[in-house]
């Protein structure tokens, strides 16, 4: 019977150890999972710092108590050790130490709360705003973690006076492998993206399908796309070989033939703040950032394949002012430090390459007709209008190394003049004017290639309807009639054309722009019928060179006034059709 008693009191012995080491276990996690969060918490505070802001200094000096506060708890988990393992091996009575570790953690479980709140708004912001920052995730989960962690060693402080490695680890683990998750998500989740494949049936070849030219002439309203979720069109560019609209939080390709969606990138809760495209049209690059400035973020640059809408990189850094885009890069010219730098592709904070003017040159004169920067990018080249020493001159640039292509000079005896430029739609020309007030004045238009002048031209109004390598194209009226005149530099045959749109007189704005095709003269108008319409209606005239009978489209797109109208209204002649877009409006169209 005796010796049943003793066995059931060590089986019960037993039991209560089991219980201890359970105990022991969860406590050393919770200091692990306190540790490591305050670890990932400082390292977070570190990168906003460093990266994006430099935080107040009463924020600073809190978290340094804060953290200063953190370490009672850890001291008096080190008192609790040491006393129920003594060096002389007699283990002391320890209710005093494990109630000086409750307090400790009660104490600062009340001071992190409010950080780890302040850390999941800010995380929760970024998330929404489609810019998380990687400095507030991980901010926002180190101190949600560290007060969690507080929690589960309080509870378990009782089974700390048995050490546990594998417990104190297994808490460190947990919270790195939460934080690298967060991370990750923090560059996926506010991404929805889809892409494309390049495909044409007529092509077999690696690399994406070729391109269409655009049509002869066009007849007809073939498609109609509207922006998702009632959205504004606030920017068209043709690339790809089809055109790619900025919307308020991306880009979407739409196929130039059906109108249909290829691809698109967009940041819910972002704002797309530029669309530029390559001259060759392979690349598009978008900048992204906040509208509302409750929470400072970084702007990102997104370099996306125009064919398939493929991520080519992603950078934090919004892009500089004017940049000019290429296919090797970025480039920025400053007129006043008469400087051009070019920029990396793949990281546009490195610069590549920068060119400074002869000394006998100066940019100070040069000036541009339509808002815009100093310099001129054309199909090859980074053209750049100055005043050389008694000659006006165009320097153009190699955009991948910075080196001088070719020079176009004229000699100038005159006063130093206003230069005025303008380049061609495709980027294989450059118009110039340049004037001594009313004294002399002289245009020309230079190809892009060899520099090399193709003729002289005489437009009555300040800057081109359009031009091209083969000819121009002046806009004159007889009896109130509009007449447009496609002049070759050959001094070959001129061709007419009469668009004959319609008066509105009762139009309180109207914008024009015209695009030649190979058959004709596309003509088309944006007019308002008051300032603040909610409607934009398009008309269309398509005439053929030398007809008398035109065919004349009319439509209306719904708008959402955007600021400035200045070239609002575009043609963009894309793969098998013209796109006609207006920033403000909220339809594309396609003509075939």
């Amino acid at each position: 019977m005796t010796h049943s008693d003793s066995d059931r009191d060590e089986a019960l012995s037993g039991q209560s150890a089991e219980r201890r080491a359970a105990g022991m276990r969860w406590g050393w996690f919770g200091a692990g999972v306190v540790i490591a969060g305050v670890a990932v918490a400082g390292w977070g505070h570190a990168l906003r710092w460093s990266l994006v802001e430099e935080p107040s200094n009463g924020l600073n000096v809190m978290l340094l108590l804060t953290a200063g506060l953190l370490l009672a708890p850890m001291f008096a988990v080190i008192r609790l050790v040491r006393m129920a393992a003594p060096p002389d091996g007699n283990p002391r009575p320890i209710p005093d130490a494990v109630h000086g570790v409750h307090a400790r953690v009660v104490l600062a479980v009340l001071v992190v709360c409010p950080f780890a709140l302040y850390g999941l708004v800010r995380l929760q912001r970024g998330f929404m705003g489609g810019l998380p920052e990687p400095g507030d995730v991980l901010f926002g989960l180190g101190m949600t973690f560290a007060a969690a962690g507080l929690v589960v060693l309080g509870k378990g402080a009782a089974g700390l006076t048995t050490r546990s490695l594998t417990s104190l680890c297994a808490g460190l683990l947990t919270v790195v492998a939460v934080a690298q998750t967060g991370l990750l998500a923090a560059e996926t989740l506010p991404i929805e993206a889809t892409t494309a494949v390049a495909t044409d049936p007529s092509w077999t070849g690696p690399g994406p399908a070729p391109e269409n030219s655009a049509p002869a002439s066009v007849s007809k309203v073939a498609w109609q796309w509207r922006p998702p979720d009632g959205g504004t069109v606030l920017q068209s560019v043709a690339a790809g070989g089809h055109v790619v609209v900025r919307v308020f939080d991306g880009v979407v390709a739409l196929d130039s033939v059906t109108g249909r969606e290829r691809w698109h990138y967009r940041r819910p809760g972002a704002a797309a703040l530029q669309l530029l495209a390559a001259p060759d049209g392979d690349m598009v690059a978008v900048e992204f950032g906040r509208e509302s400035e409750n929470q400072k973020v970084r702007d990102r640059t997104v370099l996306l394949d125009a064919h398939t809408g493929g991520v080519l990189s992603e950078q934090a850094r919004g892009l500089y002012p004017d940049a000019a885009m290429t296919s090797y890069g970025f480039v920025t010219a400053d007129a006043d430090d008469e400087t051009v730098v070019g920029w990396d592709l793949r990281d546009i904070g490195e610069a590549a390459w920068s060119y400074r003017l002869p000394r006998e040159c100066d940019a100070g004169s040069s000036t541009s007709f339509r808002p815009g920067p100093w310099h001129v990018n054309l199909r090859n080249v980074i053209a750049l209008p100055v005043f050389c020493h008694q000659s006006v001159a165009v320097i153009a640039l190699n955009p991948r190394s910075g080196d001088e292509v070719w020079r176009y000079e004229w000699p100038w005896p005159h006063d130093r003049p206003d230069i005025v430029s303008e380049r061609a739609q495709d980027g294989s020309a450059l118009w110039l004017r340049f004037r001594d007030g009313s004294k002399a004045s002289k245009e020309v238009v230079l190809a892009q290639e060899h520099g090399e002048e193709l003729g002289s031209t005489d437009w009555s109004v300040n800057a081109p309807a359009a031009f091209s390598t083969d000819g121009y194209l002046t806009r004159s009226f007889v009896s109130d009639w509009e007449r447009y005149r496609w002049t070759p530099y050959s001094g070959g045959e001129s061709k007419l054309a009469e668009p004959a749109l319609g008066s509105m007189a009762e139009s309180a704005l109207e914008i024009f722009e015209a695009l030649r095709l190979e058959d004709g003269l596309l003509m088309a108008r944006a007019a308002f019928k008051t300032v603040k319409a909610d409607t934009v209606t398009i008309e269309i005239s398509m005439v053929g060179w030398g007809a008398t009978r035109p065919t004349n489209i009319s439509f209306d797109l719904g708008y959402h006034r955007t600021g400035s109208h200045w070239r609002d209204l575009q043609l963009l002649p894309v793969s098998g059709a013209v796109v006609v877009a207006f920033r403000g409006g909220t339809t594309v169209v396609g003509l075939t």
